[in-house]
């Protein structure tokens, strides 16, 4: 199997609004209303056109299977990220995180995925990736040194 990234083009719009409307990426995302397609159109042009923004559509086998996003501010990029349902249970998001970390901007010292409390799956994705973990009232802070 061969895994990579690949920066989101303007063609992945509907790829990543399918992804964003599943019904399990709502639940773990801290926004759980089902996102509006000219809202996010104009999210994601705007993301796409953001200096402090990366979007990667993550491949397996020249199959389009997840996302990862960052977004950068202070040398701190937040990521953000979510794997295709009929994909879901194969590790995918340990190697698909695994490989952002080794995609970031030089100019990047340090990355931190928020996760709620019932997100266990992204708890260890983390966890095994070697994030430190920093419990808050209503999430999990997770942070790395690169």
């Amino acid at each position: 199997m061969r895994f990579y990234l690949k920066k989101a083009a303007a063609e992945h719009c509907d790829l990543l609004f399918k992804w964003s409307n599943d019904k399990e990426v709502r639940e773990n995302s801290f926004t759980k209303d089902a996102i509006k397609y000219d809202v996010h159109v104009k999210w994601f042009n705007d993301k796409l056109n953001s200096p402090n923004c990366d979007i990667f559509i993550f491949y397996l086998d020249n199959v389009p299977v997840g996302q990862a996003r960052i977004d950068v501010e202070n040398h701190e990029a937040v990521i953000s990220y979510s794997i295709d349902n009929n994909y879901r249970g194969r590790g995918l998001s340990t190697e698909m995180i695994g490989l952002l970390e080794k995609n970031v901007d030089t100019n990047v010292n340090k990355l931190i995925g928020y996760v709620k409390f019932s997100n266990v799956i992204s708890q260890r994705v983390f966890e095994k990736l070697g994030y430190t973990k920093e419990l808050n009232n209503n999430y999990i802070k997770y942070s790395k040194i690169i």
